[in-house]
């Protein structure tokens, strides 16, 4: 635990200057096997007095139901309104299934789940390896959802295709492999260069894909701005919104590319807000520009489908089918 304490310790004190200090929290009321499972420290987060139940170790992962039981005991022991559960990992289906179920989270390092404070939920493409059955890297993760959504990329060399997209050659050349060895693209030589045919027409090639594709978002942040960032589209609910009976959010949801989102915080454009009720919008930093995909004020449907759809909301998820499909592509 004392490890986990340090790391925890050390990623708040990265996103909050004025974190104030862990005081040891002894909570009588709280049953045994709370008392033997967790940790509880107090400490002030972004502007408010948070406390943070940290898993000892040695403990098999809860499921989300069990960790929502757990944190809601907290609260009626210490009748405090903010209480976090701290864990040294999370999957992805269990962090969604927690913030469906309203249990604030932090994994140091990776993702925070504060929900009167802050909401950083990071996916690292860079853990993926590439090659056969990896996940894609966001360039050949570009290039197949653009043959699938527009096409006119057969027969195009990396020179080419790097020209068209503003990846470099060598990612390009990269790409095509990485499409080349799951099966989704062929490649022939004429002259110097080779060239890519992709396997398949628009729906197959999708079908055949979707294992290896992941969520562009890279990481979410509340916001305030006086004008958008260049590069900004509708994303996340507020997308969806546009093709579909769904309310959009009070807060609007735009996509940028991560190197513009690190820019408009360095230059002040994007100011985090502490409480996410103060923000006027939430900035999904995605790994590839949405820009490429669509010439419209929203991302592209199918980017919009692979950044919702481990949402827990039901609504979202019947929204979501309805849109694909009335896809053309189909």
């Amino acid at each position: 635990m004392k490890q986990l304490r340090n790391r925890v310790e050390g990623y708040l004190a990265k996103l909050d200057e004025r974190m104030g200090p862990f005081v040891p929290r002894s909570i009588p009321s709280l049953p045994l096997y709370l008392r033997e499972r967790f940790s509880v420290f107090s400490s002030r987060v972004f502007g408010r007095n948070w406390l943070l139940a940290i898993e000892e170790d040695g403990w098999d992962a809860g499921t989300p139901t069990e960790y929502r039981q757990h944190w809601q005991q907290m609260k009626q022991a210490t009748r405090e309104v903010n209480v976090a559960i701290v864990l040294p990992s999370l999957s992805a289906t269990m962090r969604n299934r927690m913030i469906g179920q309203g249990v604030p989270f932090l994994i140091p390092d990776t993702q925070i789940f504060l929900p009167e404070s802050i909401t950083l939920l990071t996916e690292n493409f860079a853990t993926f390896a590439s090659g056969p059955g990896k996940p894609l890297s966001p360039p050949a993760q570009v290039l197949l959802l653009l043959q699938v959504q527009r096409g006119g990329l057969e027969e195009l060399s990396a020179k080419e295709l790097s020209a068209r997209l503003g990846f470099c050659r060598a990612s390009m050349s990269n790409a095509t492999s990485e499409l080349e060895q799951n099966n989704l693209c062929e490649t022939s030589r004429k002259g110097k260069e080779q060239r890519i045919h992709f396997k398949g027409a628009a729906f197959g090639l999708w079908e055949s894909a979707l294992p290896l594709l992941r969520s562009p978002v890279s990481k979410t942040l509340f916001v305030r701005w006086t004008c958008p960032v260049e590069g900004v589209k509708r994303a996340g609910i507020s997308a969806l919104a546009q093709r579909s009976q769904l309310a959009e959010n009070s807060v609007p949801v735009f996509a940028m590319p991560e190197k513009h989102s690190r820019m408009g915080l360095e230059n002040g454009q994007l100011n985090c807000c502490v409480d996410r009720y103060e923000a006027n919008a939430e900035v999904e930093a995605w790994r590839y520009d949405p820009a490429l995909l669509s010439d419209g004020p929203d991302v592209d449907p199918l980017s919009l489908f692979l950044s919702l759809r481990t949402s827990p909301d039901e609504r979202v998820q019947a929204e979501l089918a309805d849109m694909m499909e009335a896809l053309p592509w189909r």
